[in-house]
């Protein structure tokens, strides 16, 4: 089934949402997001994998409603819509902006080190929230072996034909070493917000952090996983963690395990290009996954 923003929007109103004025917020992969009347996010998945990922992001975000010190998606909305395959999330628009990459840079000390602290209480609260406030869910550890086998699957299946055959023996050689040591970790699974980078983070005028959004690809898994995010090049890299320490327990575990997390994250994204069809993202993946 083939939908676009205009026919979300058109089947809304069809069954009496009263939507004057709306804008594209994104469209992705995975789904379509949609600001409606400047005061609610409307969100509808693609495909099934993408439905069913946002029922236990639903899940997850009911469990940490009002337990975070910064706001985060309440989704008031989680209904089934005639002519829609999939139900569609809706929840209160979080006021303010995400910074883009000039704007982080010109962060200064201070506020990075208030920001530190802000996310460093966020992760500490979301990492202990108890599994059992997640109404008998589906959980399970999304960052084990399983997962990586999948990805490695699909990167051969998927990437490999899109990439030269010296740039696959150069990646495959090096995701092979990095999978072995994952199958090694040991952690006690938490939840964790799986995207947890500087392009969810909403930010008030004065830079402060309003909000976290995007848990779409929250569950349990790997405290790691976040560390990892945060310290990833589209934010300040490893300085941001010195910062967050002062509000949450890093172990030099951890910190090992979060740098081995965070140099998948070019072949990821030189997947999810191949994936959509984007050249571009594949060469920029393949690229620093191989210079790094």
């Amino acid at each position: 089934m083939n939908v676009s923003a205009e026919s979300i929007v058109e089947a809304l109103l069809s069954v009496g949402y009263q939507i004057e004025q709306w804008s594209l917020l994104g469209s992705g992969q995975n789904s379509i997001a949609i600001l409606a009347n400047g005061e609610w996010v409307f969100r509808y998945p693609l495909h099934r994998a993408a439905a069913d990922s946002m029922e236990l992001e639903v899940a997850v975000l009911r469990s940490v409603h009002g337990r975070l010190p910064v706001f985060t998606p309440d989704p008031e909305i989680f209904v089934e819509v005639a002519g829609l395959e999939w139900r569609v999330m809706a929840y209160p628009f979080i006021a303010g902006q995400v910074l883009g990459v000039d704007q982080i840079n010109e962060l200064s000390g201070s506020t990075l080190s208030r920001l530190g602290k802000d996310l460093g209480r966020f992760l500490t609260t979301l990492h202990s929230t108890p599994t059992s406030l997640f109404s008998g869910s589906n959980l399970r550890d999304k960052d084990g072996n399983q997962r990586w086998a999948s990805f490695t699957e699909d990167v051969r299946g998927i990437l490999k034909p899109r990439i030269t055959s010296s740039d696959w023996k150069r990646s495959n050689r090096k995701l092979g070493k990095s999978v072995e040591k994952i199958s090694r970790f040991q952690y006690e699974p938490v939840l964790r917000h799986g995207d947890f980078g500087f392009g969810n983070f909403v930010f008030d005028g004065r830079s402060r952090l309003a909000g976290v959004i995007d848990f779409g690809s929250a569950g349990l898994g790997d405290p790691a996983v976040d560390i990892a995010a945060l310290s990833a090049t589209n934010g300040p890299g490893d300085s941001m963690i010195d910062h967050v320490r002062q509000a949450y327990p890093l172990t030099d575990e951890l910190l090992q395990r979060a740098r081995i997390y965070r140099d998948t994250f070019p072949l990821q994204h030189a997947l999810l290009g191949a994936k959509s069809d984007d050249e571009l993202a594949i060469k920029e993946g393949i690229d620093s996954y191989l210079n790094e």
